[in-house]
Parts: structure tokens; sequence; C-alpha cells
């Protein structure tokens, strides 16, 4: 017998599908949990009820006591917001526990759980925060409670806020601190560099003053708080002098929010972008009117809009009369169209019979197009170059857009890409991380070179130590472009003049990136290939494919991808091996596939026990020879099945486990899943390490089972999840890294530039919170 079907419980089906929050509503809910738990649970003397697990199960019947009437009494009173009712209901439970604990018996355990919803009952936050203190001094407090109510305690707006205008303190003293202990730990072993360095990090803090936002990101943060406790409570005697604070904060956010704008418009004036760059001018100008800087931006974005649409015009107009022009271009065009005709001959015929020379330009440019077409790569862009050089050439904007045109032009757009990447690697060598060129300060550029100048230097001192990292160099994205253009060249020139210089180096690029399919691909179209090196290189291109397509976790696409490289790659051993894994993945596929692992199972044994999986308890006493779960654990795979993963013979976890399937009942597999549920919420309550991940798939599956569809199986593959439950040691191991309590770290920096060793404390600044990003 693997899953007891037998177990001693209640009629009361605890509602387990709400995660407790700081709401009313939500407090409600907890609270009645916690009351049908206490009145459910723990019945002495269960006996197993018979070994079918597919016929259900029984629920032993028990008479409610007078502690159970009520706290069925309170729940009603509450959710009906009788305050009057519940408080008197309170008393009366805080009267059976003194009756309890004086005749030696425990008391029920309900008195705090009902405080908490009596108090979630008035109709006032803050009377509910202030009673959550109150009750937090309570010594018998459930753990999920306290951490609950913890948490209640530092939600509240002000608190938040007073925490965000804190971590704008620290931030700025750890600015200051960090700004001394730096340079005077660094020049311990070489005094002599020690005022140079203060000096230096001096000046860096002024900078870091200068670029300071005029209301930092925590301070908005604080304000949003200070404007949620104001339209909270209007009345409140904090909310006058909050008013003045917002007001003055208000100022300072439209000048935060105007250097935004006014910095974003810059740099889109910089790129080219004036449409963006107006826009933006336009925002910092709704936030601060008439600021001179953003007029001038704005002004100046708007002439090159205005100059840009005068020319896009312009380029649309034709002659008002093109007299007899229109017939010699007539003639041109039905040369170029018609299939039946030698264009070529066509366009010589036309230069010796015209006697309009404006279409000279004309013919040389359809000369170069039909150069192209014939294979004469090198000769149609030198056509196109002299044409693009022309000023006074009709088609000397067509000839530079088709130049200019990396997609077209690729072959010269790939040669600029590679100079590039060699300047760029020539510039890290020689100068490392000032290869962009000094900080932006907010400054004039001269004034910034001017204060970086000293650490460029230094920096140089160290070049030879970069030439010799430079083989173990990250690619750079310049050579990242040239790969992107040279694959678009071979794939519109295959058998271009470059085709053989651009494949030698996109597949040397390929491979230093282990990018064997793509070198294999390139080497299948080189006519010049060894058959030898290519079988060597399709085995790697098709062992690669199959590592990937192992990679991913959606069961349909692994199956295409399973399938595509056992078709593709049919005579290496991946292919074949990826062949077998489809077709074994088909046999067994599961619609569903939510793992619940041994660690979890062995940490959390009120749902491995009678009230949730009904788990036999020898499979989890790390004895193998009476049987024992495998690491593996059990797995959810559809509908009301369960999959149990048992130790092979052997006893070895290393070995190929032995798998088993059983059929729960549908309210045992409806009540198996709120436990789960109901485990995971409160671990996560309980433990900040816990993590439960969001995953839609298993929540509909979840909720699916609970209200008896767990048999009506989706079949999609969107539908399946492969969530897994996972134990705290399986996680993070016998001991969990924490981080350390004090506010500093102990840095040891050494610099092999001036030969300098020192150790300074430096303090941390403080995590931003989850919503920081709104803030930005």
């Amino acid at each position: 017998m693997l899953l007891r079907s037998g177990s001693t419980v209640t009629d009361s089906r605890p509602d387990h599908t709400a995660v407790p929050q700081l709401v009313r509503a939500s407090a409600l809910l907890l609270i009645l949990v916690t009351i049908f738990i206490a009145m459910g649970c723990h019945t002495p003397g269960a006996k197993p009820l018979g070994p079918a697990i597919d016929s259900g199960v029984q629920f032993s019947k028990r008479v409610p006591d007078v502690a159970d009437h009520a706290a069925a009494e309170l729940a009603t009173a509450a959710l009906n917001s009788d305050l009057a009712k519940a408080t008197r209901v309170l008393k009366r439970l805080r009267a059976i526990d003194t009756v309890l604990v004086t005749g030696g018996d425990l008391p029920t355990g309900l008195v705090p759980v009902a405080t908490d919803l009596v108090n979630a009952t008035m109709d006032a936050p803050r009377v509910y925060q202030n009673a959550s203190l109150a009750l937090l001094e309570r010594d018998d407090l459930d753990p999920a409670l306290r951490a609950r109510l913890t948490r209640t305690e530092g939600d509240g707006p002000l608190a938040l806020a007073n925490d965000r205008i804190n971590d704008a303190r620290l931030i700025s003293f750890a600015r200051a601190f960090n700004t001394l202990a730096e340079p005077i730990g660094r020049s311990v072993m070489s005094l002599s560099l020690g005022p140079y360095r203060i000096a230096r990090s001096v000046l860096n803090y002024a900078l870091q003053l200068h670029q300071k936002e005029p209301l930092t990101l925590q301070r908005r943060q604080a304000l949003a708080h200070w404007k949620d406790f104001v339209a909270r409570y209007p009345n409140a005697p904090e909310s006058e002098d909050l008013r003045l604070r917002i007001e003055r904060a208000e100022v300072l956010l439209d000048e935060t929010l105007r250097n935004h704008a006014y910095d974003a418009a810059e740099r889109a004036l910089e790129y080219g972008n004036d449409r963006l760059a107006l826009v933006y001018a336009d925002r910092a100008l709704a936030f601060v009117p008439e600021d001179a800087e953003a007029t001038e931006v704005r002004d100046k974005a708007e002439q090159e809009v205005i100059a840009s649409r005068v020319d896009r015009t312009r380029s649309l107009q034709s002659p008002p009369d093109p007299g007899s022009m229109a017939a010699d271009v007539r003639q041109l065009t039905i040369a170029l169209l018609d299939p039946r005709r030698d264009p070529a001959a066509e366009v010589e015929q036309f230069r010796q019979t015209s006697d309009d020379p404006s279409l000279t330009d004309e013919t040389d440019f359809i000369e170069a197009m039909l150069e192209g077409e014939s294979g004469n790569e090198i000769q149609m862009w030198k056509r196109y170059k002299t044409l693009a050089d022309d000023d006074e050439s009709n088609m000397a904007r067509h000839a530079n857009a088709i130049v200019r045109d990396s997609s077209r032009n690729s072959y010269e757009a790939f040669k600029k890409a590679k100079a590039l990447s060699v300047k760029h690697r020539a510039i890290w060598v020689t100068v490392g991380p000032w290869m962009r060129g000094p900080r932006d300060h907010g400054l004039p550029k001269p004034l910034e070179w001017l204060i970086d100048l000293p650490t460029m230097a230094q920096s140089v001192v160290a070049a030879p130590l970069r030439l010799i990292q430079l083989p173990f160099m990250d690619v750079v994205p310049a050579q990242k472009l040239a790969a992107v253009l040279a694959s678009l060249y071979l794939k519109r020139n295959p058998a271009g003049e470059h085709s053989s210089e651009v494949r030698d180096w996109l597949a040397g690029f390929e491979e230093g990136r282990d990018n064997w399919i793509a070198v294999y691909h390139l080497a299948e179209q080189d006519p010049y290939r060894d058959d030898e090196k290519l079988a060597e290189l399709r085995e790697k291109a098709a062992e690669q494919a199959f590592e990937i397509a192992q990679r991913e976790t959606r069961a349909d696409r692994r199956s295409a991808m399973l399938r595509q490289v056992a078709q593709q790659y049919t005579d290496t051993l991946s292919g074949q091996q990826a062949g077998m894994l489809a077709g074994d993945e088909y046999a067994h596929y599961t619609p569903q596939r939510v793992v619940i692992s041994r660690g979890f199972l062995t940490e959390n044994r009120d749902f491995a026990g009678p009230e949730g999986l009904a788990l036999d308890p020898h499979l989890l006493d790390g004895e193998s020879s009476n049987g024992e779960l495998h690491p593996s654990g059990v797995a959810l795979v559809g509908g009301r099945t369960v999959e149990l993963q048992f130790l092979a013979a052997s006893g070895d976890e290393d070995d190929p486990p032995t798998t088993t399937y059983q059929r729960l009942s549908e309210e045992r597999f409806a009540r198996m899943i709120a436990k789960l549920e109901e485990t995971s919420f409160h671990n996560a309550l309980v433990d900040p390490d816990e993590r439960l991940d969001a995953d839609a798939s298993r929540d509909v599956f979840f909720e699916r089972a609970r209200v008896g569809l767990g048999e009506q199986i989706d079949s999609r593959a969107l539908a399946s999840s492969h969530y897994t439950y996972r134990g705290m040691r399986e996680r993070y191991g016998l001991v969990r890294a924490r981080e350390s309590m004090l506010p500093f770290d102990l840095v040891i920096s050494g610099s092999l530039t001036d030969l300098s060793l020192g150790a300074f404390p430096r303090i941390r600044d403080p995590k931003k919170t989850p919503d920081a990003f709104l803030f930005h």
C-alpha cells in the first residue's frame, strides 16, 4: 500500500485558496482557514478505513463542542460586520480558554486568530494596525499569523515613507563615508599617493552631488506614500504637515522629471532622431514652462523636423510639363519591364538614338543595375558610387540611397564593421574601460576630459595586461554586426564575388563561439569543402542541436525539435538518440508534471501525512530495505493520477527510479491539492527564503481539481505545468547563505598599475524595493 486511503478528518473543508493580505477581506479568509483547520484536525484515534484508493475516502464524524460553535458564530458575525456580536463571542472564547487552562488542559488556540478577526472587522485601517501591534505582544501567536502581523506593522503609508526617507539618508551618508574610506584604506602601503587619491575621491563626490537628482528615487517613493496617506486619511493630524511636505516635494519632482526629459531630448537630437527630440523637449517644457535650455533644444529639433518635411515633399514632386522626356522615359521603362526584350541592347540603342542628354544618368543607373544582375558585382558598385559622388547627377540621390543601404551593399558595410571591431579592440587594449571616452558628468566635454584624464593615464599603464587578455576578450558589438552583415551578404549573394572571403570569416567567427550548427551549414555551402571535415562538423552540429532540443521546457516544442534533429541528422549518433528520445517522450507524455520532491515531503510531514497526500510513512523513513521514495518524489501527471518514483533495487539514487502510478478519488485529490497550496503559502509566509514562483498553468490545474474538474484533461501544451516543489535543504544545502547584519562590507583592494594594496569598509546601499522601477 503506497498511499493510505484512510484518515481521520472532519466534514469541515478549509478554504485554502486565499493568500493572506493586508486588506480586510483577506484577513477574514485567513482567520476562517485557521479556525476551520483547528476544528477539523488532529482527532485522536485515527484508524485506516481500507486499502481501496480509487473508491474515495471515508471521513469520521465528530460532534462540535462549545468552542467550535463559538468559532463558527464569530466567523458569521465578522462576515456580517457585526462588531458588537463578534466582540461578545471573542470574550466567550477567552472564557473557554481560561476554564481549560484552569482545569489543566491546553487552550483551544483560537483566541489569537479570533482577536485578529475582530480587529479586522473594525472599519478603520489605522485602528486595525494599532490593534495588530498590540496583538504582537502575545507569546502564543501562530508563526504564520505573527509573520503577517509583523508585515502589517511595516506596511502603513507613513511607515513605508519613513523607510524610504531613511534609505535616502543612508545613501547620502554612504556616498560621503565611502569617498574618504576608500582612498585612505588604499593608501596604507603607499602613503605618498594618499593626498592624490583623497583629492580625486573628493572631486568625484562633488561630481556626484552635481549630478544628484533634485528628488531622488527613494524620496519619490516617499512622496507617493505621503499622497496615499493624505488620500486615505484627509482629517488625520499628520495630514496637515504632510500637505506642506508634498507641496515642496512636487516642485522638486517637476524639476527632476524635467531633467529626465531634457536629457532624453539631447540624446535623441545627438543621434539624429529629431521627432523624438521634439517630443521629449515638449515634455520637459510641460514640467518647467519657459525653461531656456529645453526651449532651445525644442526649437532646434522643430527646425530639423520642418526641414525634413520640406525635403520629403520636394522629393515627391514631378515636373509639371515633362514634354518630350515622357516618351523617352516610357521607352526605357518598357525595355526594363518587358521580359521579351534585352534591356542591355535597348539601353545601348537608346544611347545612340536619344537626343536628350538629361537622361544619361538614368541610363548609367540602369546599366549598373544590369551589371549586378549579370554577376558583375564589383563593377555594379563602382557605377553606383560614381553616380552617388556626382552632385549634379539626376540619379545621385537614388544611387546614394543604395550605396548607404547596408541590407543591399552588405559587403561594404561588412568591411566597415570589421574595421570598427578592430578599432574598438585596439582602443580597449590602450585605454581599457575608457574606450568610450570620459564619463558623462553633465559638464562641458573639455572639462569632463580634464577630470578623467589622470585616471585614463593610469589605465594606459595596464595596457600590457589587457594585451594578454585580448584572445579571451568577449565579442564586441561591432563583431556581432559584422557577422549579421556577412550572413546577409551570403543570403543575397551565395555565389558572389566576395562569398568565399565572407564565408571563411563568418565560419571562423562562429567556430570561436562554438556555434557548430552555423559552422556546418557554412561549410556545406562551400564549393571547395573537405568531405571528411564536413562529416566531423555534421556530428558536432547534430550533438549541439540535440542538446538545444533537450533544454526546451515546453513538451510540444521539444518534441518538434527532437524530430527535426532526427530527420536532419539521421546518419549521426545524436540524430538517432534524438529520434529515440522523441519516441520515448511521446510514449510517456503526461498532460501535467507538477513534481513534489522527497525533500519537500520530508520537511512538510503534515502534507505527506493523512491530511494531504496520505503517503505511507515507511517511504520516508530513510530505510531502503522497506521501500524508499526516490529524491524525485511524486508527480501530479494530469487528471487525478499521481506518479510515484522509488529507489531502484540497488538502492543507488543515481540509478533510474522505479515508477508506479496511482489514481486518487476526487475528494482525496481535491483535499490533497488544497493542503499542498496551504503548506506552500504557509512556508512562504513564515520563511522569507521560501519562494512560491508564479505558474499560471499550475494554478489553473489546481483550481480545476478543487472544483471537481480534474478528470477533464486539458491536453494543450500551453496548459501544461512543469513546476517543482522542493525542500529548503534541496535549494540551499545544509547552511543557507545569509547576508551580513552589518551595513558595510570589508573590501580588500589591490592594483597592479601602482602596486598598491589596501583594505577599507564600504557601506552598502539599501536594496531597492520591488516597485522602484515605477519611479524611474
